[in-house]
């Protein structure tokens, strides 16, 4: 049966309104909750410091900001690079989790959709999307809102189908789940950088300064098999020899790009 596209917008947001009740500190927990969140999600957070850090800019949105752990790396960032007049602004599509967000960093907190970011075009030098576009019903629609509110900069990080699961999916040892059956649960859709984003962005005006992939690995495998945490030295130098191999290196589960507008782009 065909839903209507306003009332799984309606489902998603209502298990993110549920989720950010039922988590205590999600974000905290997925970068740092143990050892393996550390390698997959902790990698993840410090490529998008270290891109950051490559770059200037006077002002910041974080599409999908959650309880707002990336705006507050990123304002302390600031500060220490006496950027003293940053201004931030952090958008989501679950009011409860900007409730904690509030308590958590200072700037503008926004409900909305990143379908229809509620912003003028060229608002923001820098726009950060981080794990957002699996999430949401037309990844296309939303990356376009971030080209259309970013002035200079898009951050933008998705999360790849890792090697192991590419090639187990491939071989109809995966099962395949409907995203659609338990909306909001898990990805809607599947994205990489090289086949997906940068398509996109060179469509829209944008140029890639910088991409990175790795992380091939399957964490949540890894996790229920309490896989001994000293294995992850080898897992990240085999990630390395990986990232080297042309057919493979894009079968990375930490995708992460920058791109920069070329030029104003009509987006009628």
């Amino acid at each position: 049966m065909c839903v209507p596209k306003m009332a799984l917008i309606k489902k998603i947001r209502e298990y993110y309104e549920r989720e950010a009740l039922e988590l205590k500190n999600h974000q905290k927990e997925m970068y740092f909750g143990n050892p393996w969140n550390t390698y997959w999600h902790g990698t993840r957070l410090r490529e998008i410091l270290r891109m950051a850090k490559t770059i200037s800019f006077n002002s910041f949105l974080d599409v999908g900001c959650a309880e707002g752990y990336h705006i507050k790396l990123l304002e302390k960032l600031a500060n220490r690079a006496k950027n003293e007049g940053l201004y931030i602004v952090g958008v989501d599509i679950a009011r409860n989790y900007l409730l904690k967000a509030k308590k958590r960093c200072n700037g503008l907190l926004v409900v909305g959709d990143a379908h229809k970011l509620p912003f003028k075009e060229n608002s923001f030098e820098l726009v950060l999307c981080s794990e957002v576009l699996e999430h949401v019903l037309h990844p296309q629609q939303a990356f376009k809102e971030l080209v259309r509110t970013s002035r200079k900069f898009i951050l933008l990080t998705v999360a790849g189908e890792n090697l192991f699961y590419y090639f187990t999916k491939k071989l109809g040892l995966a099962k395949v789940k409907d995203p659609f059956t338990k909306i909001g649960h898990g990805h809607i859709h599947e994205a990489r950088i090289a086949e997906t984003i940068i398509p996109w962005a060179l469509g829209a005006e944008c140029e890639p300064v910088e991409s990175i992939v790795t992380c091939y690995f399957p964490l949540a495998f890894l996790q229920k098999h309490k896989t001994p945490t000293f294995f992850i030295s080898v897992i990240k130098f085999v990630d390395k020899i990986i990232n080297k191999l042309p057919v493979l290196r894009e079968l990375g589960a930490v995708q992460i790009v920058l791109l920069q507008k070329k030029k104003a782009y009509n987006f009628k």
